[in-house]
C-alpha cells in the first residue's frame, strides 16, 4: 500500500498520537475535531486496522498507531526541517510549518515531474492532468515555503536553492513512508520489504556476498537489490534515500554532514599478478626489479589510490604513467590474467584466484595506511526491522573478517 497519498490523513494521526486526544490535535492543525476524527477513521479502514484505543480521557495510539506515527512525524518534520534550513530560523515543531500542515500528495509529484522534464507542460503530460493544474500545484508549493522554487528559462526550469532542498526533504520524506509500510507486518510475522544497497568497488566478495546469503537465509521475504557505483553517484543516492547504506572502502570522514560511516574492519593491500609472471618467478624478489613495471591502476581520488602513493613513496619507485585505471575488481583480475601487468588489490578480493592458481601474491613488503572497510548511512535513518538485522549481520561479517586479518 501506498502512504502518501493518505499524507492529510496521516497529519490527523500523527497529531492525534502527539496530543493524546482528537480535540487537541484539532487545536494543534487548527482544524475542526470533527475532521480530525473522520481523518483518523478513514485512515484505519483504508489499512484495515484500528490505530488508537478509545478511552475516557482521549485516544492512546495501539502498536501499529504508534510505529505508523512516529514514520508520519518523522516524515512532516523533515518537510519543516526543509523549511526552516531555507530560512534558517531556529528549529520548528511541523505542527507549526505552513509547508509540513498544508502540503499534499500532488504538490511532491508535480515537483517531482518538473525535476524530471523540466517544463510544465512536459509534467502535465506525464502526470496525465492538464498544464493549468500543474501550474496551480507549483504556485501553490512556492507559497507554503515563501520562495521561488525554480529558475526559469528558455532551456527550461532548473531547481534554485530552495526547490533542492524541498526536493531532498521530499525523497527523504517520502522513503519514510515506504519504511512505515515494510514495519507493518504483525508482530512475530516474518519480516519484508526491500533493502537496496550501494556498493563500492572491492567490497562484494569477502564481505556482502556471506552477508546477503544470512540475510536471506534468516529472512528470506526480504527483497535486496545491490547497486555498484562510483562514490559520487552513491553518495548522492544515498543523501536522496535512493539507497539505504552504502558498502565498500571508507574515506577518512563522511562526504557530507547528513552522513555518517561505521568501520567495519581494516583491510591490508599487497601486489598481485598473474600465476607464472615473471617477477613471481624469482627466488628474491625486491622493489627495485618493479621500477619499469606496468599496472592497473586504482581510480583517481580513492582510498585505494592514495594507499598505491603511499606503496610507491615508501619503496622508492616513480609514480606509473598511469596507462590503465579500473573501477571494477572483475576487470582488473581480467586484465592481470591476460597480461604481465600488476595491481595493489586486497588478497581477500581475489582469495578464489589465488587458491586456484590463476593469480599470486607477490612477496613485497607493501606500506600504506590499512584500508577501512565499512558501511555509510543517513545521520538520523531510523531502520526498519529488516535494516536493523542487516546491520547488524554486516557487523559479524566485518568482525570476523577483522578477526581472521
Amino acid at each position: 500500500m501506498e502512504l502518501l497519498p493518505h499524507l492529510r490523513l496521516l497529519r490527523a494521526l500523527a497529531a492525534v498520537a502527539q496530543a493524546g486526544s482528537s480535540q487537541r490535535a484539532a487545536t494543534l492543525l487548527h482544524v475542526a475535531q470533527s475532521s480530525i476524527v473522520r481523518a483518523v477513521q478513514q485512515l484505519e479502514a483504508a489499512l484495515a486496522s484500528p490505530l488508537f484505543e478509545r478511552v475516557g480521557r482521549g485516544m492512546l495510539p495501539m502498536v501499529r498507531g504508534r510505529q505508523l506515527a512516529l514514520r508520519a512525524t518523522r516524515a512532516l518534520q523533515l518537510l519543516a526541517d526543509a523549511d526552516r534550513h531555507r530560512t534558517r530560523s531556529a528549529a520548528t515543531a511541523w505542527t507549526g510549518s505552513p509547508l509540513a500542515l498544508g502540503v499534499a500528495a500532488r504538490h511532491l509529484q508535480v515537483l517531482q515531474a518538473l525535476v524530471d522534464t523540466g517544463s510544465e507542460g512536459r509534467a502535465a503530460q506525464h502526470l496525465g492532468v492538464s498544464q493549468p493544474a500543474v501550474h496551480q500545484s507549483l504556485q501553490q508549493l512556492e507559497h507554503m515555503v515563501a520562495a521561488p522554487l525554480f529558475i526559469r528559462s528558455r532551456s527550461g526550469l532548473r531547481l534554485d536553492d530552495a526547490g533542492e532542498g524541498l526536493l531532498l526533504a521530499s525523497r527523504l520524506a517520502q522513503a519514510e513512508l515506504r519504511q512505515a509500510v515494510d514495519e507493518w507486518p504483525e508482530p512475530g510475522a516474518a519480516l519484508q520489504g526491500r533493502l537496496v544497497v550501494g556498493t563500492l568497488p572491492f567490497s562484494t566478495t569477502m564481505l556482502l556476498a556471506p552477508a546477503v546469503e544470512q540475510l536471506l537465509a534468516q529472512q528470506a521475504h526480504v527483497q535486496l537489490v545491490l547497486i555498484d557505483g562510483t562514490f559520487d553517484a552513491l553518495v548522492a543516492q544515498l543523501r536522496h534515500a535512493e539507497l539505504d547504506c552504502i558498502v565498500g572502502a571508507l574515506r577518512s570522514t563522511p562526504p557530507a554532514a547528513d552522513l555518517s560511516q561505521e568501520v567495519l574492519f581494516e583491510d591490508r593491500l599487497a601486489v598481485v599478478a598473474r600465476a607464472g609472471h615473471p617477477l613471481a618467478q624469482r627466488r628474491r624478489l625486491g622493489w627495485p626489479a618493479l621500477r619499469t613495471a606496468q599496472w592497473v591502476m586504482p581510480m583517481p581520488n580513492t582510498p585505494a589510490e592514495k594507499a598505491f602513493a603511499q606503496m610507491l613513496q615508501a619503496a622508492g619507485l616513480p609514480a606509473p604513467a598511469g596507462q590503465v585505471r579500473a573501477n571494477s575488481a572483475l576487470m582488473m583480475q581480467a586484465m592481470l590474467q591476460d597480461s604481465d601487468r600488476l595491481a595493489l588489490m586486497s588478497p581477500r578480493q581475489v582469495a578464489r584466484e589465488i587458491a586456484a592458481g590463476l593469480l599470486v601474491e607477490l612477496p613485497l613488503p607493501v606500506q600504506h595506511a590499512q584500508r577501512q572497510i565499512g558501511a555509510m548511512w543517513r545521520t538520523g535513518y531510523l531502520p526498519t526491522p529488516a535494516a536493523a538485522q542487516w546491520q547488524g549481520i554486516l557487523r559479524q561479517v566485518g568482525a570476523a573478517l577483522g578477526a581472521g586479518a
